[in-house]
């Protein structure tokens, strides 16, 4: 007994249609890199349980999928940012420095981490060194943060100007999209100042 499927066509007008409120914020930026005019591609989707950014000097291919999950204590004072790889280490084993450029991918994802917390703090009206707490059901300050990091193989040699860049542009991209995500019906309207 082979079961039988009989597919049912439906109008467009019936099809679901996502409402805009339910999909991420996105936005996307190129940018050239370095001395050589790596172009780099700068993606960001800001969903309302996570934050994901794309960083692909690949021909938009995601490379290494890192998460970090930033957690405050109020007790000591302290905030710990946990990273850790999700998929791939970007490096292929027959190439020297992988430890290294798995590092760097680590390294930036926490400094990206680290400046979006600062802003969060900002934004709740408190100075950049003032814990937050996290809710009681163990969220940090900030949605947990995932971030593709596709660079060209060599990246070990990245430049601490180029790195820095690629930071700051990132940082850019959040705050642009975190601008669009809150400002609701006043996208693309002055404000009262």
């Amino acid at each position: 007994d082979t079961p039988t499927y009989q597919l049912s066509t439906m109008n467009a007008a019936d099809q679901y249609q996502p409402s805009s409120s339910s999909l991420p914020t996105s936005l996307i930026r190129t940018i050239t890199l370095g001395d050589a005019e790596v172009e780099t591609t700068l993606i960001l989707q800001l969903f309302s349980d996570r934050i994901f950014i794309s960083i692909t000097q690949l021909s938009g291919k995601v490379g290494s999928l890192l998460l970090c999950n930033v957690e405050e204590s109020i007790v000591d004072n302290s905030t710990t940012y946990n990273v850790r790889t999700l998929l791939g280490t970007g490096v292929a084993s027959r190439c020297g420095g992988g430890d290294r450029e798995v590092s760097i991918r680590e390294v930036f994802v926490r400094r990206l981490a680290e400046r979006i917390v600062i802003h969060t703090r900002k934004m709740h009206g408190v100075s950049e060194t003032t814990i937050l707490g996290g809710a009681e059901d163990g969220t940090g300050p900030i949605a947990p943060l995932l971030v593709g990091v596709g660079l060209k193989p060599g990246s070990s040699n990245l430049s601490v100007e180029s790195f820095n860049v690629l930071v700051n542009a990132a940082m850019e991209l959040y705050l642009d999209g975190w601008k669009m995500n809150h400002a609701g019906g006043m996208v693309g309207m002055e404000g009262p100042d």
